[in-house]
């Protein structure tokens, strides 16, 4: 019986989606938490009950908003300072970090279809979502050898550092 994995593209995007809802998940939900705060003392500031905040052009919801109504409720002067924080924190994960995750996420698991392999050029921190995944596949072949698992990591520092460097920030969330 071959443990390798099938091209499965289905097998790599749930890989993929697993990793990326294991490092980001904490983090999207503390944004949301921030961003309900800022409309709550934003509406309060309008005194009234508006669930969303217009913001620049963009229109920002509570995680309790509801059906859409009109109108919205602008960002109160005294909040603009916290929201641009906001938006500049948001803006800073989805650029600087995010692509460079995901970037090499999708290399590693381009280079090789065996989990093994992935256990070798993953940090540590993000085993255990592999591990599960290990667990209800029967894939255990290596395919890449020493060379090409250093190669990998050492192109890759980068991006290991920030996948580390998430889940000590997401400990602290």
């Amino acid at each position: 019986m071959d443990e390798e994995l099938v091209y499965d593209p289905k097998t790599k995007m749930l890989i993929k989606d697993t990793l990326y809802e294991y490092l980001y998940t904490p983090v999207e939900e503390h944004f949301q938490k921030r961003l309900d705060a800022l409309i709550q003392k934003n509406a309060q500031l309008y005194s009234n009950t508006q669930r969303r905040m217009l913001f620049g052009e963009d229109t920002y919801e509570a995680s309790n908003a509801g059906a859409y109504v009109t109108p919205v409720n602008f960002t109160h002067p005294e909040i603009k300072p916290m929201m641009k924080d906001f938006v500049a924190d948001r803006t800073k994960l989805n650029t600087k970090e995010l692509p460079y995750v995901m970037g090499f996420i999708n290399q590693v698991l381009n280079s090789s279809n065996s989990l093994k392999d992935y256990f070798k050029v993953f940090p540590e921190s993000v085993h255990e979502p592999i591990q599960e995944l290990v667990d209800k596949c029967s894939c255990r072949n290596e395919t890449l050898n020493e060379q090409a698992i250093e190669r990998l990591k050492q192109q890759n520092e980068i991006p290991i550092d920030l996948m580390k460097t998430r889940m000590v920030k997401n400990l602290l969330l």
